[in-house]
């Protein structure tokens, strides 16, 4: 009887163990940090995407809300409209829009006035393209952890940098910029929300289908704006047209009073 516990006691130590080493280093940067990205404030320097990753652009972004206290924010899911701060990234869809409209509500107090763009895109009510879900689970998370796979990658990348495994991020110059990264310091942000070098937005050029289940997301996230009184703009890139897309985001727009609108770029 002894043995099999003793064997159980050693599996859960080197379990405790190999989940520790993990976490500390995170050498897929599985869980998100505030500690770069007020680094890069604080030094005026942008922010490698390596740092973040896209699973963690939600947390990234709102957490950029909240230490830029900004009263002009941008949903633009290409991450490149330099207006206010940018909370928008690859992958933001209609489902995003309404999640992050509700952080807002939660995050901004009373009677303080938000102006915010929606930037729009086809790509939102293609049934063919991934509404976007950045959640991982539990089970998911406790499996990275305990992953052989991912103690190898832990150990390699303190081999090869102490300072890139234990702090997570490091700030070098490159082409005169100061970048926070964690060695590969393109794409960044900037402290606005933006990307450099921006990403496409994966538009749709020629969806067989209109996603209608999307608009009651973005109909409710509208909702929550209207009640808040937040002034709010839709916007949209000229191309690619679709008539079906044009005439519901018109018509759900101005039933909360708002006006949307197609705009080859917004500066």
């Amino acid at each position: 009887m002894r043995r099999p516990l003793l064997l159980a006691g050693v599996l859960v130590a080197i379990g405790a163990v190999v989940a520790t080493i993990n976490g500390v280093v995170d050498p897929k940067d599985e869980f998100y940090s505030g500690a770069p990205l007020k680094a890069a404030l604080d030094s005026n320097c942008l922010l490698a995407d390596d740092v973040v990753r896209a699973r963690s652009y939600p947390k990234f972004k709102r957490d950029l809300f909240r230490r830029r206290q900004t009263t002009t924010v941008v949903f633009d899911s290409s991450a490149r409209t330099r207006r206010g701060v940018n909370l928008g990234f690859p992958g933001f869809g209609a489902e995003t829009l309404l999640r992050e409209m509700r952080f807002l509500e939660r995050a901004t107090p009373e009677g303080k006035q938000l102006s915010i763009y929606v930037v729009t895109n086809v790509s939102w009510f293609d049934p063919q393209v991934p509404s976007g879900v950045f959640q991982k689970s539990l089970a998911s998370k406790a499996g990275y952890l305990l992953s052989p796979w991912t103690l190898a990658s832990s150990l390699d990348l303190m081999r090869r940098s102490r300072t890139l495994a234990f702090s997570g991020w490091e700030k070098e110059r490159v082409g005169g910029a100061c970048v926070v990264d964690r060695g590969s310091p393109y794409p960044a942000w900037h402290a606005d929300g933006t990307l450099t070098p921006a990403r496409k937005s994966g538009e749709s050029s020629a969806a067989q289908a209109f996603a209608w289940n999307r608009l009651s997301s973005v109909d409710a996230a509208l909702s929550i704006a209207a009640t808040r009184g937040w002034h709010v703009v839709g916007l949209s890139p000229l191309s690619p047209r679709w008539e079906t897309y044009e005439r519901e985001l018109r018509a759900l727009f101005a039933k909360h009073g708002y006006r949307w609108r197609i705009r080859r770029m917004l500066a």
